[in-house]
């Protein structure tokens, strides 16, 4: 049984992780005030996408303590993402 402060602990925790995730949800979001590429901008926020990502199934999902075969089956969407948003961003960033 989880003691009071290793309940505090954890919840410590989780807020601090979610707090990261607004941090980057918000970068997220000022990417788009740069003044760069499309391009450039995209992959920056398929990247922060990706970080955020792995943060939730690190942390959330409880990845971290699962063994290599979880690890592998929660790689596949991970590849389908990359290969969606590697054929999206140039239908996106291309586009008139």
């Amino acid at each position: 049984m989880e003691t009071l402060l290793e309940s505090a602990a954890t919840r410590a925790h989780y807020i601090a992780i979610w707090r990261w995730l607004v941090v980057l949800a918000i970068a997220a979001l000022g990417v788009s005030l740069l003044p760069i590429s499309k391009i450039a901008a995209l992959v920056l926020i398929f990247g922060i996408a990706v970080v955020k990502a792995a943060m939730v199934m690190r942390d959330y999902m409880h990845l971290k303590a699962e063994t290599l075969i979880i690890h592998a089956i929660a790689l596949i969407p991970i590849l389908l993402f990359i290969g969606l948003a590697l054929t999206l961003i140039p239908d996106i960033a291309l586009r008139h």
